[in-house]
């Protein structure tokens, strides 16, 4: 990894990077607030810095939800990599600690710029700023709250010595908050933005995410309704005709794409990390497929395209092994300097929860042969994914499609809609959360540490990691440990 600053939980200093693909500006690292946040321009560019910070969050998170699960391993390293790949993590490893700090310190900058809104004279901008902030806010304590649990929840600045906020809070408190910000930037976002902005979030975005965090509580109903309108005013967002087209740094911001972090190589540090860490190159840590991963079981011969895309194998490189940067890869880049960008959200995975909602709801009344074309039922939607993923294929191949017969009852589509969720989404990150909100994450992991003769027992307590022992040791004992740490 780079080195990087290292950021306490709540630093005062602001570090607002300016610059994405999406606009180009110099940092404002020597600002600060009193002389700062003075009229709409300045505003917007510590808005972009909330952006920029995503960066360093999403440098980790392949690491810290991507390895988490059963889809990959560390094959060359060791240390913290392989402790974190392991479940065998200390509450001193640096990957915990960095995550932690690095989406506090995206925190802090949202609310920092939701702290001097007023001085944006445009409304239409001001609605756009909030809109935004709070999306990214969301964001980052949807993910600390699915990796840490109950985290201490923050929405104004403060200083550094206000012990009460170092004091952890209920995850359905935190949910709230998040709920509370996702809407309001639902709200207040522009459905697209110009060509000069692309990456910025979108209203369709704030509807996906929303989605997600209602589909992790299980509240079916909440999560339906944003996603059949996601279905039905679907907007500038598509599912496209080729699955290999929505991946590669040559056709970033797709359609598809609806919420992605942005990477750019050659540009003074904002490259990523993940594409060298991913891949099979020296003093790589090098993610390597796991077995039942690559195998035919989840990847059948129909579903060569999305085999292809996800992997990385074959020739005087990875012979016959198989490695899972397929889709980040970017051959012209340095080593910790990629220009792939991370997806967060694409429209594929709308249609993937849209068909789990629909299935937990109304699974109980049996397909019939007349679901197949009917755009609203789960089977027309799953077979959406399951039809691109087939690509053009001859008459005389067998049907690649799922019919009624096939899927025969609710506990079978939910089979095979976790079985579509890991191939069309494999290495995005979204297999651990998946696992999680099934209720499958302990069975799975153990099996995966069996499948590769390791002795290692996942326990119930090990669903969430550790709060790191630096921040526990800077609230003097206020920030408590995690059970079973």
């Amino acid at each position: 990894m780079k080195n990087k600053c290292f950021f306490f939980l709540f630093i005062l200093i602001l570090v607002g990077a300016g610059c994405s693909k999406f606009l180009d500006r110099e940092p404002i690292s020597s600002a600060v607030e009193e002389t700062f946040y003075r009229n709409t321009a300045e505003v917007e560019a510590g808005v972009l810095g909330c952006y920029s910070s995503l960066r360093d969050v999403y440098n980790i998170d392949p690491i810290m939800a991507g390895l988490r699960s059963d889809d990959c391993y560390v094959s060359e390293s060791e240390g913290d990599v392989n402790l974190i790949d392991g479940f065998g993590e200390a509450t001193t490893n640096s990957y915990i600690t960095l995550y932690w700090q690095y989406a506090y310190f995206t925190i802090k900058q949202c609310n920092t710029i939701l702290k001097y809104l007023d001085n944006v004279a445009e409304p239409a901008k001001r609605d756009y700023f909030e809109g935004e902030v709070r999306f990214l806010r969301a964001h980052m304590y949807f993910n600390l709250v699915r990796l840490y649990g109950d985290v201490p929840l923050i929405t104004t600045n403060i200083a550094y010595n206000d012990a009460g906020y170092y004091r952890k809070v209920s995850k359905d408190t935190v949910y709230m908050q998040i709920i509370s910000d996702f809407t309001t930037a639902m709200q207040k976002l522009p459905s697209s933005w110009t060509l000069t902005q692309v990456g910025r979030v979108t209203n369709n975005a704030a509807k996906g995410m929303l989605a997600k965090v209602y589909l992790t509580l299980q509240n079916y109903p909440a999560s339906r309704a944003l996603l059949l309108d996601l279905i039905q005013n679907s907007g500038p967002n598509q599912l496209l005709s080729n699955y290999k087209s929505v991946f590669g740094i040559s056709n970033e911001m797709n359609a598809e794409i609806m919420y992605a972090v942005r990477f750019k190589s050659s540009s003074n540090g904002l490259g990523n990390t993940f594409t060298y860490n991913m891949d099979k190159l020296p003093g790589s840590p090098s993610f390597k497929a796991a077995s039942d991963f690559r195998g035919n079981t989840p990847f059948p011969n129909a579903d060569s395209i999305r085999k292809s895309q996800t992997f990385l194998t074959g020739g005087p490189i990875y012979g016959s092994s198989y490695y899972v940067g397929g889709k980040y890869q970017d051959p012209g880049s340095l080593k910790y300097d990629g220009g792939a960008d991370f997806i967060v959200l694409r429209y594929a995975d709308v249609i993937l929860m849209y068909t789990e909602v629909v299935n937990e709801m109304d699974g109980d009344t049996p397909l019939t042969a007349t679901d197949a074309s009917d755009p609203l039922s789960r089977l027309y939607q799953l077979n959406r994914i399951r039809t691109r993923a087939a690509g053009p294929v001859p008459a005389a191949v067998p049907v690649y499609v799922y019919n009624s017969t096939f899927v025969s009852s609710k506990d079978e589509f939910r089979k095979i809609l976790k079985a579509e969720r890991r191939r069309e989404l494999g290495v995005e990150s979204q297999r651990w959360f998946d696992l999680v909100r099934w209720g499958d994450a302990v069975t799975v992991m153990n099996a995966h540490f069996a499948s590769r003769n390791l002795t290692t027992v996942v326990e119930p307590y090990q669903l969430l990691y550790p709060i790191p022992q630096r921040e526990i040791d800077v609230t003097n004992g206020i920030l408590k440990q995690n059970p079973g740490y």
